[in-house]
Protein backbone atom coordinates (compact mmCIF):
# COMPACT_ATOMS: atom_id res chain seq x y z
CA UNK A 1 0.00 0.00 0.00
CA UNK A 2 2.39 2.87 1.11
CA UNK A 3 5.79 2.71 -0.88
CA UNK A 4 7.68 5.26 1.64
CA UNK A 5 10.35 3.92 3.27
CA UNK A 6 10.86 5.15 6.67
CA UNK A 7 14.05 6.17 7.47
CA UNK A 8 14.79 5.17 11.34
CA UNK A 9 18.20 7.02 13.36
CA UNK A 10 19.41 3.57 15.30
CA UNK A 11 21.40 6.25 17.46
CA UNK A 12 18.40 8.82 18.72
CA UNK A 13 15.40 6.27 19.35
CA UNK A 14 13.62 7.88 21.77
CA UNK A 15 14.43 11.75 20.43
CA UNK A 16 14.96 13.56 17.25
CA UNK A 17 17.76 15.23 17.14
CA UNK A 18 18.42 18.52 15.30
CA UNK A 19 21.88 18.14 14.36
CA UNK A 20 21.18 14.32 13.02
CA UNK A 21 20.41 14.00 9.12
CA UNK A 22 18.44 10.77 9.83
CA UNK A 23 16.93 12.38 12.37
CA UNK A 24 15.34 14.71 10.01
CA UNK A 25 14.51 13.08 6.80
CA UNK A 26 12.87 10.67 9.74
CA UNK A 27 11.04 13.78 10.81
CA UNK A 28 9.43 14.80 8.07
CA UNK A 29 7.91 11.75 6.79
CA UNK A 30 6.41 11.27 9.95
CA UNK A 31 5.06 14.81 9.38
CA UNK A 32 4.91 14.82 6.05
CA UNK A 33 7.15 17.51 5.31
CA UNK A 34 8.94 17.68 2.20
CA UNK A 35 12.44 20.01 1.45
CA UNK A 36 12.94 21.27 -1.84
CA UNK A 37 15.46 23.71 -2.59
CA UNK A 38 15.97 24.78 0.85
CA UNK A 39 12.14 25.23 1.59
CA UNK A 40 9.99 23.06 3.54
CA UNK A 41 6.50 21.96 2.36
CA UNK A 42 4.04 20.72 4.02
CA UNK A 43 2.37 17.65 1.29
CA UNK A 44 -1.09 17.96 3.99
CA UNK A 45 -1.24 21.61 3.10
CA UNK A 46 -0.30 21.83 -0.48
CA UNK A 47 -2.83 19.07 -1.51
CA UNK A 48 -5.65 20.89 0.49
CA UNK A 49 -4.88 23.84 -1.78
CA UNK A 50 -5.79 22.24 -4.47
CA UNK A 51 -9.15 21.38 -4.90
CA UNK A 52 -11.25 24.68 -4.03
CA UNK A 53 -14.22 24.78 -2.01
CA UNK A 54 -17.50 24.34 -4.14
CA UNK A 55 -20.69 25.25 -2.19
CA UNK A 56 -24.17 24.64 -3.77
CA UNK A 57 -26.83 27.69 -5.31
CA UNK A 58 -28.01 29.31 -2.67
CA UNK A 59 -30.91 31.51 -3.98
CA UNK A 60 -33.85 33.82 -2.28
CA UNK A 61 -36.11 31.30 -2.51
CA UNK A 62 -33.89 28.40 -0.76
CA UNK A 63 -33.26 31.18 1.70
CA UNK A 64 -36.70 31.37 2.17
CA UNK A 65 -37.28 27.53 2.62
CA UNK A 66 -34.24 27.25 4.75
CA UNK A 67 -35.64 30.12 7.13
CA UNK A 68 -38.67 28.48 7.16
CA UNK A 69 -37.32 25.31 8.69
CA UNK A 70 -35.23 26.50 10.84
CA UNK A 71 -37.48 28.74 12.45
CA UNK A 72 -39.69 26.11 13.09
CA UNK A 73 -37.12 24.31 14.27
CA UNK A 74 -35.87 26.99 16.82
CA UNK A 75 -39.37 27.82 18.04
CA UNK A 76 -40.04 24.42 19.28
CA UNK A 77 -36.77 24.72 21.61
CA UNK A 78 -36.70 28.37 22.20
CA UNK A 79 -40.74 28.48 22.90
CA UNK A 80 -39.57 32.18 21.69
CA UNK A 81 -40.56 33.81 18.23
CA UNK A 82 -37.95 36.63 18.46
CA UNK A 83 -35.14 34.56 19.46
CA UNK A 84 -36.12 31.84 17.00
CA UNK A 85 -36.09 34.44 14.23
CA UNK A 86 -32.64 35.66 15.24
CA UNK A 87 -31.31 32.33 15.31
CA UNK A 88 -32.68 31.30 12.06
CA UNK A 89 -31.72 34.83 10.33
CA UNK A 90 -28.43 34.33 12.08
CA UNK A 91 -27.93 31.13 9.89
CA UNK A 92 -28.83 32.58 6.72
CA UNK A 93 -26.95 35.77 7.35
CA UNK A 94 -23.29 32.93 8.17
CA UNK A 95 -24.49 30.83 4.17
CA UNK A 96 -24.32 34.34 2.87
CA UNK A 97 -21.21 35.11 3.92
CA UNK A 98 -19.70 31.99 3.36
CA UNK A 99 -20.68 31.85 -0.26
CA UNK A 100 -19.72 35.63 -0.59
CA UNK A 101 -23.39 37.13 -1.53
CA UNK A 102 -25.13 39.68 -0.16
CA UNK A 103 -27.73 38.90 2.11
CA UNK A 104 -31.74 39.79 0.90
CA UNK A 105 -33.21 42.78 2.97
CA UNK A 106 -35.58 40.47 5.01
CA UNK A 107 -32.59 39.36 6.83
Amino acid sequence: MFNKVVISCLKHQTFFDETCEICKKEYFVVKGLEEKDGLIIDKNVAQSHEKPTFYKEFTEEKAKQLYEKLFLYYLKTLNNEKDASNKAKSIITKQCQIRNIEPWNWI
